[in-house]
């Protein structure tokens, strides 16, 4: 076994073919070329890192990270997103895995970045927990606005006129008690070069809408067979911006979605969306993190998810 680290920049054309081979084949997709290049070029240095592992010259794993800048009370700092972690069938046991990470990490180390995130799934969950290589940040909350139930559950399709009518009572009574003011989190994303490449990646079908100083992105797409409308990020946050951004898909949309949907944590109520409890959560949103420079920013802020502006724009599957 051979590990190596390239930056995107780096990988030849064969390199990169055989990472999205593996990946398709780990995951059960068919993710294009493009979607790839997309993926890890669009961020603010041009380029992500990955960890490959070679056997006889034929790549076998890779784990690949996107970089980009936050602010912490006004320092910018390069922080790292863990994404696509795979090994291949035969290859997949700890040690092998572990030398994945760690080439990584030191690399990226060297190259400035203070820190990595990442959303791992249930399986991957708990080998990077017990392993220590990621430690809990903290649960990103569901919030939802079932707007037509019979989507859902086929069979309340009878009370599809209701849901509607609640949801739109719903978010407009919201309205009338959403607060202005602009909530600030200790770790916030640099927005003016985070949003310039974030919604370039993947398939790109973003909508974006723009109001002022602010505005709010979301994606109408299917998720487990249920036609969803996912409310991505809002800027700036409060409870007025997000309940502008309801009630504007719930206007525009309302016939090309059946439940609206955001992951993350919502500091204030009125929002026009109901948090649900987690055990009735679609999907339990993992969040794990590492510090690679501990003279860079304190452990006890970094693992603790209030501090974080964080929601499906930091999440690299949507």
């Amino acid at each position: 076994m051979e590990f190596i680290v390239k930056k995107t920049t780096e990988l030849t054309e064969v390199e990169q073919a055989e990472i999205l081979a593996l990946f398709n084949a780990v995951f059960d997709k068919t993710r294009p070329l493009m979607h790839f290049r997309n993926q890890f070029l669009n961020n603010p240095l041009g380029y992500s890192y990955h960890s490959i592992i070679l056997e006889t010259g034929k790549i076998v794993g890779c784990d690949s990270y996107i970089p980009s800048y936050y602010l912490i009370d006004g320092r910018r700092l390069l922080f790292s997103n863990a994404v696509d972690t795979m090994i291949g069938k035969p290859y997949r046991d700890f040690v092998n895995l572990y030398d994945m990470v760690i080439a990584v990490h030191d690399y990226m180390k060297k190259d400035g970045v203070i820190c990595v995130y990442g959303f791992p799934n249930d399986n991957a969950y708990p080998v990077f927990h017990k392993s220590k290589l990621m430690k809990d940040i903290g649960v990103l909350a569901t919030y939802c606005l079932p707007y037509r139930i019979g989507g859902i559950k086929p069979a309340l399709k009878a009370f599809n006129c209701f849901s509607q009518l609640f949801a739109k009572l719903y978010a407009t009574c919201n309205g009338l008690f959403a607060s202005k003011k602009i909530h600030r989190f200790t770790i916030e994303k640099e927005a003016q070069t985070y949003n310039a490449t974030r919604y370039k990646r993947l398939d790109g079908d973003y909508k974006i809408i723009r109001s002022g100083q602010g505005g709010f992105v979301y994606k109408l797409m299917r998720y487990e067979g249920v036609r969803s409308a996912f409310l991505i990020d809002v800027f700036d946050k409060s409870a007025a911006n997000f309940n502008r951004a309801v009630r504007y898909i719930l206007k525009n949309h309302s016939k090309e979605f059946d439940i609206l949907l955001y992951a993350g944590r919502l500091p204030f109520k009125y929002s026009g969306l109901i948090k649900l409890p987690q055990k009735f959560s679609p999907k339990k949103f993992h969040f794990t993190g590492e510090i690679l420079n501990k003279e860079a920013i304190d452990k006890n802020l970094f693992f603790n998810i209030d501090n974080w502006d964080v929601n499906l724009s930091n999440y690299d599957l949507l």
